[in-house]
C-alpha cells in the first residue's frame, strides 16, 4: 500500500514537473504588423511605440519569447499571417471575410472610421457615398473597408486610389491630389499633430462607415499555427487582463477600452 502511494506520488510530481516545463519553456512565434499610429508605429528612432505594441511586448516577455516585431506594409504582413504557422499580427478587424482564416484571440480597442474632406471643400456630413461619386478618394490597401469603398463609392477605378501607407495618404489629400480620405479617427488627430497641420486645413469627417465597419482592434494567430499555441497565447492575455496590466497600458496611452 505504501510503495503504491508513493509511485502515486512520484507521477504527480513528475507530471507537475511536465507542466512546469512547458509553461515556462519560449513560445517560439513570428510577430508582423504594420505602422498604424497611434496604436502601433515606430518612431523616427526606430522604436516601438503605441499601446498595441507595448501590450504584445509584455505578451512575448510572458511568452519567453525573444522574437523581433516586424513593422511591414500590411498587405504584406497580412499575406505572411495567413500562410506561415504560429504568426501573431495585430492591430486587425475581424470581418465576415477574415474570420474563418485567422485565430482570433483578444480585443481592447474600437476604430472610428470616417471618409473626410478638406475644410475648404466640407459642406456638412452626408447620409450616402453616391454624394460625393465624382471626386476622388484615397484608401489604405487591403484594409477592411477597401471592398466597401469600391462596392459603393464608384465603379470608375479612376476616382479610386489605394496606397501601404496611411501618411501618404493624408500627404496627397493636404496637396489636394485626392478630394477624400478614409481612416480611423484617432490616427487622423495624430497625423494632424505629427505634421503639424494648421488647424484651418484639418481634415473634417463627412461620413462615418457603418456597422460592421466600426471594430475593434484584434491580436490573431495564423490558422495553422498549433492548437498548443493558440491556447498559450490566448490564455497569457487573459492573465494580462485579469491582473490588470492591460487597463494600465490603456490608461497610460489615455485610450478607453
Amino acid at each position: 500500500m505504501i510503495y503504491r502511494k508513493v509511485n502515486i506520488l512520484l507521477l504527480c510530481w513528475l507530471w507537475s514537473c511536465s507542466c512546469l516545463g512547458t509553461q515556462l519553456s519560449p513560445l517560439s512565434l513570428r510577430v508582423v504588423t504594420e505602422n498604424f499610429p497611434p496604436y502601433n508605429y515606430q518612431t523616427d528612432k526606430g522604436e516601438l511605440t503605441g499601446v498595441m505594441n507595448h501590450i504584445v511586448q509584455e505578451l512575448l516577455k510572458r511568452l519567453g519569447s525573444k522574437q523581433n516585431i516586424e513593422v511591414l506594409p500590411w498587405a504584406r504582413a497580412y499575406k505572411i499571417a495567413q500562410e506561415q504557422p504560429n504568426t501573431l499580427i495585430y492591430s486587425m478587424v475581424k470581418t465576415p471575410l477574415r474570420e474563418d482564416k485567422f485565430h482570433w484571440l483578444r480585443s481592447f480597442l474600437s476604430l472610428d472610421i470616417n471618409v473626410y474632406t478638406l475644410p475648404a471643400t466640407y459642406r456638412g456630413k452626408i447620409k450616402q457615398l453616391t454624394q460625393v461619386q465624382q471626386q476622388s478618394i484615397g484608401i489604405m490597401r487591403s484594409s477592411p473597408h477597401e471592398n466597401y469603398i469600391r462596392q459603393h463609392f464608384h465603379r470608375d477605378e479612376r476616382h479610386v486610389t489605394t496606397n501601404v501607407s496611411y501618411l501618404h495618404l493624408y500627404q496627397m489629400h493636404q496637396l489636394k491630389r485626392l478630394d477624400l480620405i478614409v481612416a480611423p479617427s484617432r490616427l487622423i488627430r495624430y497625423l494632424n499633430q505629427q505634421q503639424q497641420t494648421p488647424i484651418e486645413k484639418r481634415p473634417k469627417a463627412i461620413f462615418k462607415l457603418p456597422f460592421p465597419y466600426q471594430k475593434k482592434l484584434y491580436i490573431a494567430l495564423s490558422k495553422n499555427s498549433s492548437q498548443q499555441t493558440v491556447s498559450r497565447v490566448k490564455q497569457t492575455l487573459i492573465a494580462m487582463e485579469q491582473d490588470g496590466t492591460i487597463t494600465r497600458l490603456l490608461d497610460k496611452f489615455h485610450l478607453p477600452q
